[in-house]
């Protein structure tokens, strides 16, 4: 481990302007002038590591469930991101009946048309452009509302039974406003086939509409798949915001205007989400740094949101660190650009890292900087997003993460010098898409993983 050490005294102010270059920043963006002490404090030292080891893995969250409670969904597919490669996700759901022994009302039932209407957030990730849907009729045994799916299980749907085929623009997607003279706030529109409307026409009070339990046998779900080929969008339906059902509309031999809506109803009706990370895709640059286990660690770093990628992080040396009072000590990700100039927005950044410490091999704890778990101290710990330069469409961000009191445990041989590791924390969904690449542990600096620390020496 290379330390520099060096006293911080009246000239610290100096010392430290020709500590780093980086185009379009500052000293003060990278390392944070705030953090050196007044001239009075002689005996305060600083220094740099810059010989962190760290390294990129890949493995599917066995933690992370799409049923039950969770209604927030991932639905689409990116496949033009040459960094991280390609994702996808499914939307599995049912709908139940307006009431029990429900009819059509009146008698001969003419079509107009089914549409299932998908409630979604107005968030979306990529490109708006045009997003092939398809929608099959499900046939998963036990597809219930208490079961907790995992992403990574593709529930079955029958492929003979397509009911549905459409093109849209997908972004803000909004409901027709004419039908009826109805206008209804944004949602996904999905046109069915007149063949499943007209199937639906025909069931009755009796059998298939008795209750919601016959009317799953008849109709077990539906499955929403994208086109995975050439979509370039991924949306977030949020199946319980009160628009997701399937509506039918018709006429009979009195009334015209009419309509019958089966809803997803939140307290009965299944729904599932299958989402696929395929970081291998056309050759994608993080394919290269995934998994690697290199003694010497990895240049560069990629953090997806989950379920993505993540980091962990090694601060060789420590044991061996004087003993000493740690006034500040900040672990410091700096953004390599993507150089995709024009495109930043379109895959955007987390807006905040989150560090944990292994407990055991695969057991994980807070650090102690992170306080209680329970009312976090978030204005001490850090790591939110930082644009720290935005030259000519390139625009670099900076994550700085206090672990102070870790550090201090540490040295005070209170704490073993364990693994950290280093994730994206998503406030939106549990299955997002932001994801940013930065310097590794023996990238070249200032661009480097960094541990900045300001000490007395005792």
């Amino acid at each position: 481990m290379k330390i520099n050490f060096r006293n911080l005294g009246y000239f610290a102010a100096a010392v430290f302007t020709g500590l780093y270059a980086f185009t379009g920043c500052n000293e003060a963006t990278i390392l944070g002038k705030d953090l050196i002490p007044g001239p009075d404090k002689v005996n305060v030292k600083d220094t740099t590591i810059n010989s962190l080891i760290t390294h990129n893995i890949a493995k599917a969250d066995s933690g992370l469930r799409t049923g039950a409670d969770i209604y927030s969904k991932a639905l689409g597919s990116i496949t033009n991101d040459p960094i991280f490669g390609k994702s996808s996700g499914l939307v599995y759901l049912q709908v139940g009946l307006p009431e029990e022994k429900f009819t059509f009302a009146g008698t001969g039932h003419i079509l107009d048309s089914v549409v299932l209407y998908v409630g979604t957030d107005t968030t979306w990730f990529g490109e708006n452009k045009l997003m092939n849907l398809k929608v099959y009729q499900m046939n998963e045994p036990n597809f219930k509302i208490d079961s907790y799916y995992t992403y990574t299980r593709p529930l079955s749907y029958d492929q003979t039974k397509m009911i549905g085929n459409f093109s849209t623009y997908p972004v803000y997607p909004k409901d027709s406003m004419d039908i009826y003279g109805e206008r209804k706030p944004p949602v996904l529109r999905i046109p069915l086939s007149n063949a499943f409307g007209n199937t639906l026409l025909q069931q009755r009070a009796d059998a298939a509409f008795l209750n919601d339990s016959a009317f799953k046998v008849f109709l077990n779900g539906l499955a929403i798949v994208p086109d995975t080929t050439i979509s370039t969008t991924m949306l977030y339906p949020i199946l319980n915001n009160g628009q997701t059902r399937l509506t039918v509309y018709y006429k009979n031999s009195e009334n015209d205007s009419l309509k019958a809506e089966f809803p997803f109803k939140a307290s009965s009706s299944a729904h599932g989400n299958y989402f696929v990370r395929n970081w291998y895709h056309n050759n994608a640059e993080i394919s290269k740094y995934l998994n690697t286990n290199k003694p010497e660690g990895d240049s560069l770093i990629f953090l997806q949101e989950a379920p993505g990628t993540y980091t962990n992080v090694q601060l060789p040396g420590l044991e061996n660190f004087p003993k000493a009072v740690i006034n500040t000590a900040e672990l410091i990700i700096t953004e390599v650009s993507s150089g995709l100039q024009g495109k930043d927005d379109l895959f955007g950044e987390p807006t905040q890292l989150m560090l944990y410490r292994y407990v055991t091999h695969d057991s994980l704890g807070f650090i102690a900087d992170y306080g209680n778990p329970q009312r976090p101290d978030l204005a001490h710990f850090g790591g939110n997003r930082t644009v720290i330069s935005d030259v000519g469409g390139i625009k670099v961000v900076q994550y700085k993460i206090n672990i102070a009191r870790h550090l201090q445990f540490i040295v005070d041989k209170k704490l073993e010098n364990s693994v950290l590791k280093l994730e994206p924390l998503s406030n939106r969904y549990n299955i997002d898409m932001r994801r940013v690449k930065a310097g590794g542990g023996n990238a070249v600096p200032p661009a480097n993983l960094k541990l900045r620390i300001i000490y007395t020496q005792l």
